[in-house]
């Protein structure tokens, strides 16, 4: 008997290419021995309400659309006790949570991964109630990936949140931020940046997150930027940037299983590139291996 696989589609995502290649992702599943059935999203958290409903009829779930669409999907499948493992098509913007898994931009090609690859147990982050597949930021340009216009978005790409990251500069604020860590670090500091990720990249650069991650090994990579002086700091923060080490002038950099992190003030979230809210106080901690998910053989850095 032929296992249930239930796709989910963003027709939105990225530039629409999916809509152009739905047919032949279907077609490779069917081939690997799969009854599916298919599901267009109509609007915010549609994946995450038809994943909690359907997703226990189903013996594997696939996705494609962007992070949004992922992260929908990945707090649907934590509702429920059951590991039903989820195939991905990264079909948005950036993708990194694609990347850091190897998981091939072109449709087909991921489709056939989705189909037939390796389960992989990853990470899921925790933030207050609600989740993150790859990151937590806020302060400088964590607004851009959901400010951005789609139009804009579909017809320059990655070039569209540099732009549109320019266009924030002047705005930029440091907030006075308190964080402890699960590993009895605690920092207290003037803070323009701060990302808790798991991910080997960030906007589509690698060189924001250290070479040694392990997205399955229970801990995030914590990056926190202290606030510049002057427009000259800016240039000593992109150097300590792209060397991808430890601590330096303006950077900050750890890794942890859980943080607590305090604010003066209300500061604005991004989670997986899209709105996460408002709040002075948060805890986020690490869901460990919370997640299977279809990979290419070898390509996910693991702890065992």
């Amino acid at each position: 008997m032929n296992q249930k696989l239930l796709f989910i589609i963003n027709p939105h995502a990225g530039k629409g290419a999916i809509q152009n290649s739905a047919l032949g992702c279907i077609d490779i599943f069917v081939k690997a021995g799969f009854d599916v059935t298919v599901y267009t999203t109509q609007k915010p958290l549609d994946a995450t309400n038809i994943v909690i409903e359907r997703a226990a009829q189903f013996d594997r779930i696939v996705c494609a659309g962007g992070d949004g669409t992922l992260n929908e999907v990945v707090t649907g499948l934590l509702q429920h006790t059951d590991r039903i493992p989820l195939g991905y098509i990264p079909a948005g913007t950036v993708n990194d949570f694609a990347s850091s898994l190897g998981i091939p931009k072109h449709p087909l090609e991921a489709a056939q991964i989705a189909a037939t690859g390796v389960i992989q147990q990853v990470d899921i982050g925790r933030f207050a109630d609600r989740n993150f597949c790859y990151i937590a930021a806020f302060g400088a340009f964590t607004n851009v990936s959901y400010t951005t216009p789609q139009a804009q978005k579909n017809l320059l790409g990655r070039t569209a949140y540099i732009l549109e990251g320019i266009k924030s500069l002047p705005h930029l604020k440091p907030y006075h931020i308190r964080i402890e860590t699960s590993c009895g670090q605690s920092l207290e500091d003037e803070l323009i940046y701060g990302m808790v990720s798991n991910a080997t990249s960030i906007g589509g650069f690698k060189e924001l997150t250290p070479h040694d991650v392990r997205m399955d090994d229970g801990l995030f990579e914590v990056v926190l930027i202290r606030q510049p002086k002057n427009p000259l700091d800016w240039q000593t923060i992109f150097n300590e940037l792209m060397q991808s080490k430890g601590d330096s002038k303006f950077l900050l950099r750890c890794k942890a299983s859980k943080l607590q992190i305090f604010s003066d003030e209300e500061i604005s979230w991004t989670l997986d590139g899209e709105f996460g809210g408002t709040t002075k106080k948060v805890e986020i901690s690490n869901n460990y291996r919370a997640l299977s998910i279809l990979t290419a053989p070898k390509t996910v850095k693991s702890t065992d």
